[in-house]
């Protein structure tokens, strides 16, 4: 049993890190979506430097606030975070959403897309990282 603990204690950390690296694997996504819209002009990069960064500055809090309990240790804990966790990122993204609206000028497009093309992708995760 001793050994059954270890490697639930091993799979939550080895889930934690897999969970950086792909949010890491979104914030350079994010930068090179933002370095191909140079092409069309340095507002259009920023703007989706903007869209791209406001997935990702959830997601930081999300995976940070998901991973604090260990499931294996307390359920109950672990889904009532896993609950906080989806509520502070859902609110993160519109706060971010709104300062970026009402602050200066951007380009719609490269901002929505870069936003949707970085969201989108954390559904296919399973594709990206095997367990």
């Amino acid at each position: 049993m001793v050994q059954t603990e270890q490697i639930t204690v091993a799979s939550h950390q080895e889930n934690k890190k897999q969970a950086y690296k792909f949010v890491v694997f979104q914030l350079a996504l994010t930068f090179l979506i933002a370095a191909g819209f140079l092409y069309f002009g340095q507002p259009e990069a920023k703007s989706a430097l903007k869209g791209g960064l406001i997935a990702v500055i959830a997601n930081v809090v999300f995976v940070f606030l998901s991973f604090k309990v260990d499931a294996s240790q307390n359920q109950e804990v672990a889904r009532q975070m896993m609950q906080k966790a989806v509520s502070l990122k859902t609110m993160i993204s519109i706060l971010l959403f709104a300062a970026v609206l009402s602050g200066s000028a951007i380009e719609a497009a490269p901002f929505l897309l870069t936003y949707a093309i970085v969201v989108v992708l954390q559904f296919c995760t399973g594709f990206f990282f095997k367990h």
